[in-house]
C-alpha cells in the first residue's frame, strides 16, 4: 500500500509556467458539461447548533441530505473562527514554502503519509493536477510527526487544535444521523471505538492554476472510504463538483465559515444503503490557485465494516457483506481513484453501490 513518487505540480508550474502541461496530466476526454438543473443549484444547508439542540426541522433536513444528496453545508458549527483561520493561514504558509523546504516532508517510497500525491500506482496512469500533504491525526499514537511540518511556525499546533475541534463536529453529526435512523445516538461511534474513537486522517490540497484547465483534473471522480468527510475551503477559489442522479456534475460554492460535509462509503454500508456516498471530483482554475483541507473520519482499523444489524429489517436483505476495515483500506489505496470502487469487495448485488 502506497503511492509512487511524482513531481510536484507547484514546482512544475513555478519552473515552466501554467501553460506547460506534461502529457501525463492531459485528459482530452475530460469534456463533460456541468449542468445544474433548475432547483438543484445548491446543496442542502444544515445548522449544527440546531442539530445539537434536537431541533426536529434541522434533523429532518439532515436526514434528507444524507439520503438524497450525500452532501451538505454545515453552518453554526462548534469550531471557533480563530481555530479555522489559524489553520487556513498555516496551510497557505506551507504551500508557499520553497520546493526544497516542502521536500523535507515528502512521502517515502511506497508510503502514503507526507507531501506528494496519493493513488499513484503505475508509471503510465494519468495524474491529478494537485499536490497533497496527507497525515494521520487520530489516534495520536498513529501520528508520524516526521510528516507534520514545523514550518511555518505554529503549523503543528494549528493542525492539532483544528483536528480535535473537527472531530467533535464529526461525532455530533454521527450521533444525529444515528438518531434519524431510529438508532441509539452512540451506535455508529460505538462501532468505531466510542466517541472520539476510530481514526482521523487529513488531506491538505493545493491545486495550482492551469492554462489548459479543461484538460486536467484536480482530483479524479471518487467517493470517500470513510464515515464522513469534513471539508474546509481555505481560499476563495471553487472547484468541487458532485455527481447528481441525472448524471450531471454540480458545482459547490462553500458558504463563508461553513464546512462542506459528505457521506462516506463506510456510512453507506453501515446504514445498508439508506445513506449514500456520492462521487465527486475537483476541477482546476485557469488563473488562480485553490487550497482546501479534507478531514476523513473513519472506523478503527480493526473494525468490521458491514451493515449494522439495527439497519437491516427482517424483510430486507443486507446489501453488503462484512470485511475488516484495514483490509478494505489496503485495497482502496492500492489502486487509482475510480468512482465508488471501494464498495466492490463487499457488494452483494450490482444495485447496492
Amino acid at each position: 500500500m502506497g503511492s509512487l513518487p511524482v513531481p510536484s505540480v507547484q514546482a512544475m508550474v513555478a519552473a515552466n509556467g501554467a501553460a506547460h502541461v506534461p502529457p501525463r496530466y492531459l485528459r482530452p476526454t475530460h469534456d463533460e458539461v456541468v449542468v445544474a438543473a433548475a432547483g438543484e443549484s445548491e446543496i442542502p444547508v444544515i445548522d449544527f447548533r440546531r442539530l445539537q439542540l434536537g431541533d426536529g426541522e434541522a434533523l429532518s433536513r439532515l436526514h434528507i441530505a444524507c439520503q438524497d444528496w450525500g452532501f451538505f453545508q454545515l453552518i453554526n458549527h462548534s469550531v471557533a473562527e480563530d481555530v479555522m483561520e489559524t489553520m487556513k493561514s498555516s496551510l497557505q504558509g506551507f504551500f508557499q514554502l520553497p520546493a526544497e523546504t516542502k521536500k523535507q516532508f515528502a512521502q517515502e517510497p511506497g508510503q502514503l503519509e507526507g507531501y506528494g500525491q496519493l493513488f499513484v500506482v503505475s508509471e503510465d496512469q494519468k495524474l491529478d493536477w494537485a499536490d497533497s500533504l496527507y497525515v494521520h491525526s487520530q489516534p495520536s499514537q498513529d501520528r508520524k510527526l516526521r510528516f507534520w511540518p514545523d514550518q511555518p511556525a505554529g503549523f503543528r499546533m494549528a493542525l492539532d487544535r483544528y483536528c480535535a475541534a473537527v472531530r467533535d463536529v464529526a461525532d455530533g453529526l454521527l450521533a444525529a444521523m444515528a438518531s434519524n435512523l431510529g438508532l441509539h445516538r452512540d451506535v455508529i461511534t460505538g462501532r468505531c471505538g466510542g466517541a472520539g474513537g476510530g481514526m482521523q486522517m487529513v488531506r491538505m490540497q493545493c491545486y495550482p492554476p492551469c492554462a489548459q484547465a479543461d484538460k486536467v483534473v484536480g482530483i479524479s471522480p471518487h467517493s470517500d472510504a470513510d464515515l464522513v468527510t469534513i471539508l474546509l475551503q481555505v481560499n476563495g477559489v471553487d472547484g468541487l463538483h458532485i455527481m447528481r442522479n441525472n448524471g450531471a456534475w454540480l458545482p459547490v460554492s462553500p458558504l463563508e465559515g461553513a464546512f462542506v460535509v459528505n457521506v462516506g462509503d463506510v456510512l453507506q454500508v453501515f446504514t445498508n444503503g439508506r445513506y449514500r456516498s456520492v462521487e465527486h471530483r475537483v476541477v482546476v482554475d485557469g488563473e488562480k490557485e485553490r487550497l482546501s483541507m479534507a478531514t476523513f473520519h473513519c472506523p478503527s482499523r480493526n473494525a468490521v465494516v458491514g451493515p449494522l444489524s439495527e439497519t437491516v429489517a427482517q424483510e430486507v436483505d443486507a446489501a453488503y457483506g462484512s470485511r475488516d476495515y484495514d483490509e478494505l483500506l489496503k485495497l482502496f489505496f492500492a489502486k487509482k481513484l475510480d468512482g465508488k470502487s471501494f464498495l466492490d469487495p463487499i457488494k452483494k448485488n450490482k444495485t447496492s453501490g
